[in-house]
């Protein structure tokens, strides 16, 4: 299993945005349109091969909104690993009680979020590619 992806939550997505590729010499690579349905929008930068994310709340009641107003302000969000199998190690953190807040299961990808209260106080994700690096 490797890290993959930070993803950081920030009041100011465009803001936060400009100065971390500013400071890092880093390029924005992609924005998901997929997160809108977490209320969310984000810009993704590429660092080698893995990625270094923000997301911002674009409505009221999202999880990362909850998260930034217990913070008290914009930080660390989410850590994404990647292994070789995904769905058996959700198996083998639900065994263990973790509770998982979000399933994808694809052909071509599975991942896991689990919830951050059973994770140390970060959203956890656990993902794989099947048949792929």
């Amino acid at each position: 299993m490797r890290l993959r992806q930070i993803a950081l939550v920030a009041h100011d997505l465009a803001k936060n945005a400009d100065d971390l590729t500013a400071v890092l010499g880093l390029s924005v690579g992609y924005r998901d349109p997929e997160v809108g349905k977490y209320g969310l929008h984000n810009i993704v930068a590429p660092i080698g091969s893995d990625f270094l994310e923000i997301v911002s709340p674009t409505v009221d009641g999202t999880s990362a909104g909850r998260y930034l107003a217990r913070r008290g302000g914009d930080g660390g969000y989410m850590v994404i690993l990647q292994g070789p199998d995904a769905a058996a190690d959700r198996r083998r953190l639900e065994a263990m009680g973790v509770r998982v807040v979000e399933k994808i299961d694809r052909p071509v990808y599975v991942a896991s979020h689990f919830h951050p209260a059973d994770t140390g106080g970060i959203l956890l994700s656990v993902d794989s590619v099947p048949g792929g690096d």
